[in-house]
Protein backbone atom coordinates (compact mmCIF):
# COMPACT_ATOMS: atom_id res chain seq x y z
CA UNK A 1 0.00 0.00 0.00
CA UNK A 2 1.90 3.48 -1.03
CA UNK A 3 1.95 5.71 1.93
CA UNK A 4 3.61 8.88 2.60
CA UNK A 5 3.69 11.18 5.32
CA UNK A 6 1.36 14.12 3.56
CA UNK A 7 -2.07 13.27 2.50
CA UNK A 8 -1.96 11.60 -0.86
CA UNK A 9 -4.78 13.43 -3.03
CA UNK A 10 -5.75 11.03 -6.19
CA UNK A 11 -8.19 13.39 -7.78
CA UNK A 12 -5.58 15.90 -8.91
CA UNK A 13 -8.91 18.62 -9.75
CA UNK A 14 -7.57 21.78 -8.68
CA UNK A 15 -10.50 21.80 -5.87
CA UNK A 16 -9.29 18.54 -3.95
CA UNK A 17 -5.67 20.06 -3.55
CA UNK A 18 -6.49 23.11 -2.07
CA UNK A 19 -9.08 21.36 0.11
CA UNK A 20 -6.32 18.81 1.49
CA UNK A 21 -3.76 21.75 1.06
CA UNK A 22 -5.83 23.92 3.37
CA UNK A 23 -6.80 21.54 5.76
CA UNK A 24 -3.12 20.03 6.26
CA UNK A 25 -1.08 22.33 4.40
CA UNK A 26 0.61 20.13 1.76
CA UNK A 27 -0.94 17.41 -0.67
CA UNK A 28 0.55 14.98 -2.73
CA UNK A 29 -0.51 14.33 -6.03
CA UNK A 30 0.33 10.74 -7.27
CA UNK A 31 -1.14 7.63 -9.02
CA UNK A 32 -2.70 9.95 -11.72
CA UNK A 33 -1.44 10.56 -15.43
CA UNK A 34 0.79 13.34 -14.56
CA UNK A 35 3.13 14.61 -16.90
CA UNK A 36 5.06 18.44 -16.60
CA UNK A 37 1.86 19.68 -18.65
CA UNK A 38 -0.97 18.60 -16.11
CA UNK A 39 1.79 19.66 -12.99
CA UNK A 40 1.84 23.24 -15.17
CA UNK A 41 -1.90 23.16 -15.73
CA UNK A 42 -2.77 22.69 -11.68
CA UNK A 43 -0.56 25.64 -10.74
CA UNK A 44 -2.22 27.73 -13.00
CA UNK A 45 -5.57 26.68 -11.91
CA UNK A 46 -4.68 27.52 -8.27
CA UNK A 47 -2.19 30.32 -8.42
CA UNK A 48 -0.99 32.83 -10.76
CA UNK A 49 2.09 31.86 -11.19
CA UNK A 50 5.49 34.03 -10.65
CA UNK A 51 7.93 34.36 -13.20
CA UNK A 52 11.62 33.57 -12.10
CA UNK A 53 13.66 36.66 -12.24
CA UNK A 54 16.08 36.27 -9.24
CA UNK A 55 19.09 39.03 -9.30
CA UNK A 56 20.32 38.17 -6.47
CA UNK A 57 21.75 34.94 -7.85
CA UNK A 58 22.11 31.87 -10.29
CA UNK A 59 20.74 29.08 -8.07
CA UNK A 60 18.08 27.63 -10.25
CA UNK A 61 18.12 26.65 -14.12
CA UNK A 62 14.96 27.74 -16.24
CA UNK A 63 12.82 25.60 -17.83
CA UNK A 64 13.47 26.70 -21.89
CA UNK A 65 9.82 28.09 -23.12
CA UNK A 66 8.25 28.83 -19.52
CA UNK A 67 9.49 31.45 -17.29
CA UNK A 68 7.51 30.33 -14.75
CA UNK A 69 9.34 27.13 -13.54
CA UNK A 70 12.79 26.09 -13.00
CA UNK A 71 14.71 23.80 -11.53
CA UNK A 72 14.83 23.60 -7.70
CA UNK A 73 18.21 24.88 -6.06
CA UNK A 74 21.41 23.20 -7.67
CA UNK A 75 23.32 21.19 -6.52
CA UNK A 76 23.21 18.02 -4.29
CA UNK A 77 24.05 19.31 -0.64
CA UNK A 78 21.41 19.40 2.02
CA UNK A 79 19.35 22.63 2.53
CA UNK A 80 17.49 23.26 5.94
CA UNK A 81 13.97 24.14 6.29
CA UNK A 82 12.57 27.28 4.86
CA UNK A 83 10.08 29.32 4.04
CA UNK A 84 10.70 30.78 0.08
CA UNK A 85 11.46 33.97 0.00
CA UNK A 86 10.64 34.97 3.38
CA UNK A 87 13.44 37.24 3.43
CA UNK A 88 11.41 40.17 0.66
CA UNK A 89 7.96 41.61 0.63
CA UNK A 90 5.59 39.57 -1.97
CA UNK A 91 6.80 35.81 -0.73
CA UNK A 92 4.62 33.31 -2.75
CA UNK A 93 1.85 31.80 -0.96
CA UNK A 94 1.96 28.57 -2.98
CA UNK A 95 4.80 25.88 -4.02
CA UNK A 96 4.32 23.79 -6.98
CA UNK A 97 6.98 20.81 -6.91
CA UNK A 98 7.21 18.42 -9.51
CA UNK A 99 9.27 14.93 -9.97
CA UNK A 100 10.58 14.04 -13.63
CA UNK A 101 13.12 12.07 -11.92
CA UNK A 102 13.81 11.01 -8.64
CA UNK A 103 17.29 10.63 -7.19
CA UNK A 104 18.71 7.15 -6.86
CA UNK A 105 19.40 7.36 -3.40
CA UNK A 106 18.32 10.19 -0.94
CA UNK A 107 17.29 13.86 -2.52
CA UNK A 108 13.83 13.64 -0.61
CA UNK A 109 11.96 17.17 0.23
CA UNK A 110 11.63 17.67 3.47
CA UNK A 111 8.58 19.51 5.27
CA UNK A 112 7.75 21.01 8.60
CA UNK A 113 4.91 22.50 9.68
CA UNK A 114 4.88 25.69 11.08
CA UNK A 115 2.01 25.77 13.06
CA UNK A 116 2.84 22.68 14.89
CA UNK A 117 6.65 23.76 15.59
CA UNK A 118 5.27 27.17 17.07
CA UNK A 119 2.87 24.76 19.55
CA UNK A 120 5.42 22.31 20.26
CA UNK A 121 7.93 24.83 21.69
CA UNK A 122 8.27 25.94 25.31
CA UNK A 123 6.11 28.26 26.42
CA UNK A 124 8.10 30.66 27.65
CA UNK A 125 10.07 30.30 23.66
CA UNK A 126 6.64 30.15 22.19
CA UNK A 127 6.02 33.89 24.00
CA UNK A 128 9.21 34.67 22.99
CA UNK A 129 9.15 34.08 19.30
CA UNK A 130 5.58 35.57 18.81
CA UNK A 131 6.57 38.76 20.21
CA UNK A 132 9.80 38.84 17.99
CA UNK A 133 10.00 41.80 14.77
CA UNK A 134 13.18 40.78 12.42
CA UNK A 135 14.88 42.23 9.57
CA UNK A 136 16.42 40.76 7.01
CA UNK A 137 19.04 42.97 5.25
CA UNK A 138 19.31 41.23 1.72
CA UNK A 139 23.02 43.74 -0.09
CA UNK A 140 22.90 44.39 -3.85
CA UNK A 141 25.72 45.42 -4.99
CA UNK A 142 25.97 47.72 -8.51
CA UNK A 143 26.12 44.59 -10.90
CA UNK A 144 22.41 43.99 -9.14
CA UNK A 145 20.18 47.22 -7.47
CA UNK A 146 19.94 48.79 -11.18
CA UNK A 147 18.36 45.80 -12.75
CA UNK A 148 15.71 45.57 -9.65
CA UNK A 149 14.95 48.91 -9.33
CA UNK A 150 15.06 50.44 -12.95
CA UNK A 151 17.38 53.12 -12.05
CA UNK A 152 21.45 54.06 -11.80
CA UNK A 153 20.04 56.85 -9.66
CA UNK A 154 20.66 56.04 -6.12
CA UNK A 155 18.00 58.38 -4.58
CA UNK A 156 15.02 57.01 -7.50
CA UNK A 157 16.68 53.49 -6.42
CA UNK A 158 15.77 54.23 -2.55
CA UNK A 159 12.11 55.59 -3.29
CA UNK A 160 11.55 52.60 -5.58
CA UNK A 161 12.36 50.20 -2.69
CA UNK A 162 10.33 52.05 0.13
CA UNK A 163 7.30 52.50 -2.12
CA UNK A 164 7.01 48.96 -2.01
CA UNK A 165 5.54 49.72 1.57
CA UNK A 166 1.79 50.69 0.14
CA UNK A 167 1.88 47.11 -0.72
CA UNK A 168 2.46 45.69 2.83
CA UNK A 169 0.07 44.77 5.59
CA UNK A 170 0.82 46.59 8.44
CA UNK A 171 3.30 44.10 10.72
CA UNK A 172 5.79 44.30 7.87
CA UNK A 173 8.61 47.37 7.10
CA UNK A 174 10.38 48.28 4.31
CA UNK A 175 13.74 50.29 4.14
CA UNK A 176 16.81 50.91 1.89
CA UNK A 177 19.66 52.63 1.97
CA UNK A 178 23.42 52.58 0.71
CA UNK A 179 26.57 51.52 1.92
CA UNK A 180 29.15 52.62 -0.92
CA UNK A 181 28.12 51.35 -4.12
CA UNK A 182 25.77 48.62 -1.65
CA UNK A 183 22.20 49.01 -1.31
CA UNK A 184 20.86 47.32 1.19
CA UNK A 185 17.13 46.61 1.24
CA UNK A 186 15.80 45.91 4.95
CA UNK A 187 12.90 43.94 5.27
CA UNK A 188 11.04 43.85 8.57
CA UNK A 189 8.68 40.79 9.20
CA UNK A 190 7.27 38.97 12.27
CA UNK A 191 9.17 35.72 13.86
CA UNK A 192 5.56 33.95 13.42
CA UNK A 193 4.19 35.83 10.93
CA UNK A 194 -0.02 34.25 9.88
CA UNK A 195 -1.00 31.85 8.04
CA UNK A 196 -2.77 32.34 4.52
CA UNK A 197 -5.83 30.20 5.97
CA UNK A 198 -6.62 30.99 9.14
CA UNK A 199 -4.44 33.86 9.98
CA UNK A 200 -2.86 31.77 12.24
CA UNK A 201 0.74 32.41 13.48
CA UNK A 202 3.63 29.95 12.39
CA UNK A 203 7.01 29.90 13.00
CA UNK A 204 7.24 30.02 8.70
CA UNK A 205 10.29 32.12 8.15
CA UNK A 206 14.31 31.37 6.92
CA UNK A 207 16.52 31.65 9.94
CA UNK A 208 17.19 28.12 9.88
CA UNK A 209 18.72 28.47 6.82
CA UNK A 210 21.10 31.22 7.79
CA UNK A 211 22.79 29.08 10.48
CA UNK A 212 22.47 25.85 8.84
CA UNK A 213 24.15 22.20 9.88
CA UNK A 214 27.89 21.42 8.72
CA UNK A 215 27.62 20.42 4.78
CA UNK A 216 24.37 22.01 4.15
CA UNK A 217 23.27 24.71 1.52
CA UNK A 218 23.58 28.43 3.22
CA UNK A 219 21.79 31.67 2.12
CA UNK A 220 25.06 33.67 2.11
CA UNK A 221 23.60 36.62 0.77
CA UNK A 222 21.30 37.16 3.74
CA UNK A 223 22.15 38.61 6.80
CA UNK A 224 19.26 39.05 9.68
CA UNK A 225 18.33 41.06 12.92
CA UNK A 226 16.42 41.87 16.02
CA UNK A 227 14.06 44.80 14.62
CA UNK A 228 15.53 46.69 17.93
CA UNK A 229 18.76 45.87 16.44
CA UNK A 230 21.38 42.93 17.46
CA UNK A 231 21.65 38.99 16.71
CA UNK A 232 19.31 36.68 17.05
CA UNK A 233 19.56 34.50 20.17
CA UNK A 234 21.26 31.57 19.34
CA UNK A 235 19.75 29.59 22.07
CA UNK A 236 16.34 30.34 20.68
CA UNK A 237 17.10 28.46 17.15
CA UNK A 238 18.97 25.63 19.09
CA UNK A 239 15.59 25.14 20.49
CA UNK A 240 13.47 25.55 17.35
CA UNK A 241 16.04 23.11 15.64
CA UNK A 242 16.07 19.95 17.85
CA UNK A 243 12.28 20.58 17.73
CA UNK A 244 11.39 20.97 13.75
CA UNK A 245 14.06 17.97 13.70
CA UNK A 246 11.37 15.44 15.46
CA UNK A 247 8.13 17.46 13.53
CA UNK A 248 9.81 16.73 10.01
CA UNK A 249 8.91 14.19 7.84
CA UNK A 250 10.71 13.31 4.27
CA UNK A 251 9.01 12.71 0.90
CA UNK A 252 10.78 10.43 -1.16
CA UNK A 253 9.81 11.08 -4.98
CA UNK A 254 8.60 8.57 -7.08
CA UNK A 255 8.75 10.14 -11.02
CA UNK A 256 5.75 12.19 -12.24
CA UNK A 257 4.64 12.56 -8.21
CA UNK A 258 3.65 16.31 -7.70
CA UNK A 259 3.76 18.44 -4.02
CA UNK A 260 1.26 21.35 -3.03
CA UNK A 261 2.50 23.41 -0.19
CA UNK A 262 1.25 26.25 2.03
CA UNK A 263 4.54 28.30 2.09
CA UNK A 264 2.64 30.25 4.71
CA UNK A 265 2.48 27.62 6.74
CA UNK A 266 5.10 24.67 5.80
CA UNK A 267 8.50 24.72 5.98
CA UNK A 268 10.84 22.87 3.43
CA UNK A 269 14.08 21.38 2.68
CA UNK A 270 16.11 18.36 0.94
CA UNK A 271 17.92 15.99 2.10
CA UNK A 272 21.24 15.45 0.23
CA UNK A 273 21.95 12.79 -2.44
CA UNK A 274 24.53 12.46 -5.02
CA UNK A 275 22.67 11.43 -7.89
CA UNK A 276 23.10 14.61 -10.38
CA UNK A 277 20.33 13.04 -12.57
CA UNK A 278 17.82 13.93 -9.83
CA UNK A 279 15.13 16.30 -11.58
CA UNK A 280 12.73 18.14 -9.17
CA UNK A 281 10.90 21.62 -10.96
CA UNK A 282 9.21 23.93 -8.86
CA UNK A 283 6.61 26.86 -9.63
CA UNK A 284 5.49 29.31 -7.24
CA UNK A 285 2.20 32.08 -7.03
CA UNK A 286 -0.02 33.83 -5.49
CA UNK A 287 -3.73 32.03 -4.48
CA UNK A 288 -6.02 32.71 -7.39
CA UNK A 289 -9.08 35.18 -5.73
CA UNK A 290 -11.68 32.82 -6.33
CA UNK A 291 -9.97 30.47 -4.04
CA UNK A 292 -8.91 33.29 -1.70
CA UNK A 293 -10.82 32.46 1.69
CA UNK A 294 -13.37 35.31 2.78
CA UNK A 295 -11.81 38.42 5.71
CA UNK A 296 -8.70 36.49 5.59
CA UNK A 297 -5.60 37.98 7.45
CA UNK A 298 -3.15 36.06 5.36
CA UNK A 299 -4.38 37.83 1.82
CA UNK A 300 -2.41 40.88 2.89
CA UNK A 301 0.91 38.94 2.41
CA UNK A 302 1.19 40.12 -1.20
Amino acid sequence: MDTSPIPIVADAAPEAVLATVIADGAALIRGVPAPREAFQALGDAVMEPLRHENRISNERDLVPDDPTTTTVTCGTEGIPLHREASYLPGAPDLLTFHCVRPAAVGGATTLCDGVALLDALEPATRATLTGLDIVWETPLGPEHWPALTGTTDRAAAIRYVRGWAAHLPPWQTIDAGFDGDVLTIAFGTPCTPPTLFGGVPAFCNSLLITAPDADDYVEGHLRVRLAQGGPIPPDLLDEVRQVARRLTVAVPWQAGDTVVVDNTRYLHGRQAFDDPARNVLVRMGYLRPRWMPSANVGEANR
